[in-house]
């Protein structure tokens, strides 16, 4: 089969991505990772509550409301 794929082995393709191991990182690019990971965690955040925010603002919280307090609808239904 690896001659109709070209002679290509497999061993080969994955050696040419692994030639050798990364270098490790300085501290500075490591802060920087750090911080851009809390920027996106704390953006992502911010654009869920968003997201939240106008779908629960877009429903009829009167109704809820009134049903959760037990409101009566008309005026002649208080008791004074």
């Amino acid at each position: 089969m690896a001659e109709e794929e070209g002679g290509v082995d497999e061993e080969d393709v994955f050696l040419a991505f692994a030639q050798s191991p990364t270098p490790p990182r300085g501290t500075i690019r490591r802060a920087l990772d750090k911080a851009f990971f809390i920027f996106l965690a704390i953006f992502l955040t911010l654009l869920m509550l968003e997201a939240l925010y106008k779908l629960l603002c877009s429903l009829p919280w009167a109704m809820f409301g009134d049903w959760l307090l037990g409101t009566p609808q008309n005026e002649e239904e208080l008791e004074l």
